[in-house]
């Protein structure tokens, strides 16, 4: 993870936050069932970005034209679309820190945008265009920020004790959710991390989550009513490492991709394939998810039926980010 003065005052969330709702117990969640049968490659549209070994990468949804858009010498994490497919934001280290940076769909004219001597990461675009929100440390806590895409409007959104990543945005734009800590100290392999979401301009601060382990990566369903997420809630296996792209076990553990309501009810695990490791899942227009398992990108439907890989292990693929027109 990785000051500048701030263009506009901040808007800070309140630290009191509203109690989630009470849950089932894990004994009564519903788990999806692993599918019969794999979704029709033919049928899926549109193109993925995605990070593999410090580049990005573009891939049609089928898992053809497979082409890299970024080659530095420094690690790029975290690409995302803008809403029209134009451009992409995306975390870099080319400047000594962590930054957030733009380019052009085809990976030209790649540009700072938060520009600060501090950390930032994690950029999520709206859907109106507007803004893209971040975590940045510029003020001495990690937090969720925004700013216009031409490098105005920078903005405090969030400041609660630890951190806060990873934010997505509901399809109005009017919210944001993400994975914080609450000031808990983490530790390997019982990760402290729980989903909560905020207006956009930092008020109703709202936790969703509140069960043992980890639930981080929230991404908001295109019909506004669901966030998948991903969460280690059952369990910390032991994982043989990948040697091909130097993947350690302990990044992964048993996480799933668990899928909610927007007010945290009915947690249903849709993946449900213990020692795996299943993680940073996106949502295409039309409803489909997809995510990383041990380094593949798999596809999978909204109720985890047929999950079907389209890149393989060996190329690698994390921090998924689906465009459909």
């Amino acid at each position: 993870m990785s000051a500048c003065a701030k263009s506009e005052p901040s808007v800070k969330a309140t630290e009191t936050l509203a109690p989630p709702e009470p849950l089932p117990t894990e004994s009564v969640l519903p788990t999806a069932q692993l599918p019969d049968s794999a979704i029709d490659l033919n049928l899926l549209s549109g193109k993925i970005v995605y990070s593999s070994e410090g580049d990005i990468f573009v891939v049609n949804a089928d898992g053809t034209g497979r082409t890299q858009i970024t080659d530095h010498p420094a690690e790029d994490f975290d690409p995302v679309w803008s809403p029209d497919g134009t451009q992409i934001a995306f975390r870099t280290h080319r400047d000594g820190d962590e930054e957030v940076y733009l380019m052009n769909a085809d990976g030209s004219d790649q540009r700072n945008l938060s520009n600060a001597p501090r950390t930032d990461y994690s950029p999520a675009w709206s859907p109106d265009g507007q803004w893209i929100a971040f975590l940045s440390d510029r003020t001495g806590n990690h937090g969720i920020w925004v700013i216009k895409p031409d490098g105005s409007g920078l903005r405090q959104v969030t400041e609660i004790p630890g951190i806060s990543e990873y934010p997505t945005w509901s399809p109005d734009s009017s919210r944001i959710a993400f994975h914080c800590t609450f000031g808990r100290i983490l530790s390997t392999g019982s990760g402290d991390f729980e989903i909560c979401v905020v207006n956009f301009d930092g008020t109703e601060l709202i936790q969703l989550t509140d069960t043992p382990g980890s639930n981080k990566l929230p991404a908001w369903s295109p019909d506004g009513t669901r966030l998948a997420f991903e969460s280690d809630r059952d369990g910390w296996p032991t994982l043989p490492d990948y040697e091909p792209l130097g993947y350690d076990a302990g990044d992964f553990g048993d996480s799933e991709i668990y899928i909610m309501n927007i007010d945290g009810s009915e947690q249903v695990n849709l993946t449900n394939n213990p020692r795996e490791g299943d993680t940073f899942p996106a949502w295409s227009r039309d409803g489909h998810l997809v995510f990383s398992r041990y380094g593949c990108l798999m596809v999978m439907n909204d109720d985890g039926s047929g999950v079907v890989q389209i890149v393989g292990c060996i190329e690698g693929g994390q921090f998924p980010d689906w465009y459909q027109p």
